[in-house]
């Protein structure tokens, strides 16, 4: 072959191989015609090079085989990277490229940009957080619709700085009467999609019974509905996150007349896509109603609103019917579940089943035991091997929990994992290698999967906090909207379990999570407030989104904060290990360094499935030295990112 370089001709180049054998023929057919005549000397000189060539080589070749196997050894320590005393260094992540904000006086961080800044406005005006809470969820069910909204509901810790108090707010969906514990038995499809997966919805009763007890008073209701009108009236940018779950639900979107009016293009006849602009205009016109309706909840839950809502429910095969919707209550939880006993003055509040708090508490506290005097190394894989046993050890008891109004052995449970001693039993129990999955007290059974959701951090000028986290459930909820009202609806009724109904991996479900009517489902959400308890200060304000993730991630992030003193944005930056006790294996992030990992698997006899990312999103908001610092996780696509002043 001939490779043309202008008008010149130049061979082609082999490779190194074809190099050195075309010159060792050239130098012996140059021998071959070398005088017989050679001197004696000549050939002394030639043979003593040969040998001094050959030798080299040998040595050379010893040298190369003993550095390959030093490269190929199986353990770890070949690719552990020492500092000059010997220490391990592992190979970190650099930071991503989201937010650290930095504000004085007040901050709001949330799923998406824009509801952060709406958020933020509503505090600048005079209200306070819960206020700004209402502001950024209506807003979040309005342009990530995949998540939340008020066809949801949501489950929320207060912190109110005047009286120095946490308060937690129960507004989840419930079972409704017509419901029974082995509906899905026969077809489990319906629980996830359609009608019948359908819970009684929630928020709205939820937004309404918080704004009258807690609101500042500064700010109208009203108020808090126009900037999201505004966005559904007139539009808003599709985000790559939500132009992603479109094109993966387009099937079943196209299928459903109600889906399909909401998120196809008339324009286009596909899916919307990432920059175009989605309108939701009869979702802007309930809301308009709702914001203006002198009591919003007799509208939505006894009213006009209630008829259309349960006509199109029943008609088409679900439960929730208008008694349904008249019975429901937010629960107000004035005696929340308190974590006490944390380094210094710190109290860690949050709710109690439904909500899986207990269980993400236990995780720091576990914690807390060997690393509470803030001393850690954070390259030793010891410290990384603790988490993954006690989030193995927390996540087993979760599989025992369910809403504590029906199941008496679950208060019990967690009045049992709040205390001193059940969290130094289990920091004893954590030996030098993983156990076998019996070790760890569960019961193997099965908790039925939560999936998408979206969460709100705030701390406002007063010093009040609110950490709340919304959902409907799996992506697009029931992918069933109102044909009139333009609300996406939830699937909750697929957050309880089902008889019968084995996992992949054959375990059976959990009966404390059964469904009943007026019951409400287990939910990994765990919305969390720290505050120091001697100076009525709030210290850090988290929670997540991401089904069973939001344990693990919401735990790591306070652990890496409150206990190893890294930023908040470093903390949530940080690659994640996730247990849940079932399957029986640990995932974790590509970026997290391999030679950690495989630290972990051969010294401490872990097993890992690695994922390029996990599906957590983590809003974290903390107070340090009279600012408040806060991250949005980068883990979400789209442009998000914490709003203050």
């Amino acid at each position: 072959m001939i490779t043309r370089v202008g008008d010149v001709e130049s061979p082609r180049r082999g490779s190194p191989s074809e190099v050195f054998s075309s010159d060792i023929n050239h130098i012996h057919r140059n021998r071959k015609e070398e005088k017989k005549g050679c001197s004696k000397w000549t050939t002394i000189a030639l043979g003593v090079i040969a040998t001094i060539f050959i030798l080299t080589t040998i040595a050379l070749a010893i040298v190369v085989g003993i550095k390959y196997s030093e490269d190929d050894k199986p353990t770890s320590e070949a690719i552990i990277q020492r500092d000059e005393t010997g220490k391990a260094q592992f190979d970190w992540p650099t930071p991503s490229g989201s937010l650290f904000a930095h504000y004085k006086k007040a901050a709001v961080t949330s799923d998406h940009g824009l509801c952060s800044e709406i958020g933020r406005d509503v505090l600048i005006e005079g209200g306070n957080a819960v206020d700004a809470m209402i502001a950024s969820l209506l807003c979040i069910g309005t342009v990530n619709p995949q998540s939340s909204g008020i066809g949801g509901g949501f489950v929320m810790t207060l912190y109110n700085a005047s009286t120095g108090m946490c308060q937690t707010i129960n507004a989840r969906e419930t079972a409704p009467a017509a419901a029974t514990e082995t509906m899905f038995v026969e077809n489990p499809k319906e629980s996830v999609m359609g009608y019948k997966s359908i819970a009684t919805p929630s928020e709205l009763h939820g937004f309404w019974t918080v704004f009258n007890l807690y609101g500042s008073g500064k700010v109208s209701w009203a108020r808090l509905f126009q900037p999201s009108i505004t966005l559904a009236h007139d539009g808003f940018p599709v985000s790559s996150n939500l132009a992603m779950v479109l094109a993966d639900k387009e099937k079943y979107i196209r299928e459903e007349a109600t889906m399909k009016d909401i998120f196809v293009n008339p324009k286009t006849n596909r899916v919307y896509e990432e920059g175009d602009i989605l309108k939701r205009q009869r979702l802007a016109s309930t809301y308009a109603l709702l914001a203006n309706a002198t009591d919003p909840v007799e509208l939505f839950y006894k009213g006009g609103m209630a008829q259309t809502i349960a006509g199109e429910i029943t008609d088409n095969g679900g439960f929730v019917n208008e008694s349904d919707l008249a019975s429901y209550e937010t629960l107000i939880d004035d005696a929340p579940l308190l974590s006490t006993h944390l380094p210094g003055d710190y109290e860690m509040c949050g709710p109690p089943p439904p909500s899986s708090f207990v269980i993400t508490q236990s995780i720091i506290q576990v914690m807390a035991q060997f690393y509470k005097d803030g001393q850690v190394d954070l390259d030793d894989p010891l410290v990384y091997h603790r988490l993954i046993e006690a989030e193995k050890f927390a996540y087993a008891q979760r599989t025992k929990l369910g809403d504590i109004k029906f199941v008496e052995s679950a208060r019990a449970l967690v009045d049992d994992m709040m205390t001193e001693e059940h969290t130094k039993k289990i920091a004893a129990l954590i030996k030098d290698t993983a156990q076998p999955l019996d070790y760890y007290g569960g019961d193997k059974k099965d908790m039925a999967p939560d999936h998408g959701t979206s969460h709100v951090s705030i701390i406002d000028s007063h010093g009040n906090a609110v950490s709340c986290t919304s959902t409907v459930n799996q992506i697009l909820g029931s992918m069933r909207a109102s044909p009139t009202l333009g609300i996406v609806w939830n699937d909750q009724m697929d957050d309880f379990s089902t008889p019968g109904q084995k996992n992949s991996f054959g375990y059976a479900p959990s009966e404390t999570n059964f469904i009943v009517p007026g019951k409400r489902p287990m939910s990994s959400m765990s919305p969390m407030i720290i505050y120091n308890k001697n100076e009525n200060r709030v210290e850090m304000v988290a929670g997540a989104s991401g089904g069973s993730y939001i344990i693990s991630s919401t735990a790591q992030t306070v652990i890496r904060t409150l206990l190893f003193n890294q930023t908040v944005k470093a903390a949530i930056d940080a690659p994640r290990f996730h247990n849940q006790y079932l399957p029986e294996a640990t995932e974790t992030e590509e970026a997290m360094p391999k030679a950690l990992r495989d630290v972990l698997v051969e010294q401490y006899k872990q097993n890992f499935t690695v994922v390029p990312r996990q599906k957590s999103v983590v809003q974290g908001l903390i107070s340090i030295e009279g600012f408040v610092e806060g991250n949005s996780d980068f883990r979400r696509k789209t442009a998000t990112y914490p709003a203050g002043y």
